[in-house]
């Protein structure tokens, strides 16, 4: 499987991350020993930006390294080190096609059954919502399975990239096809507009073009 290789790939990627902070440990006065502190930071947040995206942040995974590798040492970094690598583990397992995919379809099954039910009570902001909502977290799966990244870096923080970034990022990549994009950036543009109250941008008839739209995207896609 695809997805999960990539997957894989990237977790060993971050444990070689940590490896790198490891070869900088050196013994000080009272054999006191020490890391390069920049590298620490790198690894942190490039497992915390992994572990939350394929987990989940309220994870056990995540959570406990969020905990548990807080200080730049050499043995929180192990430590670290230890947790990414059961995580690997857990990936080569059938995790991915058992848990996480499982539950993904079946939240976003409900998600579309919810907007046909909203369009059917002519609520067509609600529809378009719901619609945007399952629209993005398909476009987030299909990035990271296929190596992009979906956040970005701000200051030592991850901060999930917005839709239309993911879209562009997907279409560069060519995950998107030309008419894909131009149909996904139109729906999120117009969930925004749904969003933010703005009335005049929301129809029956686009909420229902954009519901069978996400339907169809969401059945032909591989997440």
């Amino acid at each position: 499987m695809k997805n999960q290789e990539q997957l894989i790939a990237q977790a060993k990627s971050v444990i070689q991350l940590g490896e790198k902070v490891l070869t900088t440990e050196t013994t000080g006065p009272q054999l006191k020993s020490s890391i390069d502190e920049q590298k620490f930071h790198d690894f942190r947040i490039s497992a915390l930006s992994y572990l939350g995206r394929v987990f989940g942040e309220n994870s056990t995974y995540c959570q406990s390294f969020r905990a548990e590798v807080s200080q730049p040492t050499a043995s929180r970094t192990r430590r670290g080190i230890g947790m990414i690598t059961a995580a690997e583990r857990e990936l080569q397992g059938d995790w991915l096609n058992t848990t996480r995919g499982s539950i993904s379809r079946d939240i976003l099954t409900d998600l579309l059954r919810l907007a046909s039910l909203q369009f059917e009570l002519g609520n067509g902001s609600a529809t378009i919502i719901i619609s945007g909502t399952v629209l993005d977290k398909v476009l987030r799966d299909i990035c990271m399975g296929q190596g992009v990244s979906i956040h970005n870096q701000l200051q030592n923080k991850a901060v999930a990239k917005k839709g239309l970034q993911l879209a562009d990022e997907a279409y560069k990549k060519k995950i998107l096809d030309r008419q894909q994009h131009k149909k996904i950036i139109a729906w999120l543009e117009l969930c925004g507009a749904a969003a933010s109250g703005k009335k005049e941008a929301v129809t029956m008839d686009k909420a229902k073009t954009m519901l069978a739209g996400v339907q169809d995207f969401v059945g032909k896609s591989k997440y």
